[in-house]
């Protein structure tokens, strides 16, 4: 658990909100890539919102803290650390409020994430 709170800025929250949607597909497209049973092509048809709708495990919404945190940090610490690196990885750890180990994997590719737009 954390040891300080992590505090989203308006800023945080805005930017967030505008690319949120690309990052869901991209996730779901990382997981076609890795070849993911689950996965779906991104036509984005009817089994889009009924995956959704299902709440399967492994749709966006239930990764989106960790994602929203991941990126965040990124565009909060990615001057000084442009990487992600050992002194990153152990600060982030005491600031989020989750279960980091769990969800450590969707932080670093989200911090890793770079608009394409």
């Amino acid at each position: 658990m954390a040891t300080q709170a992590y505090t989203y800025t308006d800023d945080d929250l805005s930017t967030w909100e505008r690319i949120k949607k690309a990052f869901a597909n991209d996730w779901e497209q990382t997981k076609a890539d890795f070849g993911s049973d689950s996965s779906r092509d991104m036509d984005q048809d009817v089994d889009d919102t009924l995956k959704q709708m299902s709440g399967s495990d492994d749709a966006f919404e239930n990764r989106e803290q960790a994602f929203r945190f991941g990126y965040t940090a990124q565009h909060r610490f990615g001057t000084e650390h442009p990487s992600w690196n050992d002194n990153l990885d152990r600060q982030l750890r005491d600031e989020y409020d989750g279960d980091y180990e769990a969800d450590r994997a969707y932080i670093r590719h989200a911090y890793g994430y770079r608009s394409r737009g």
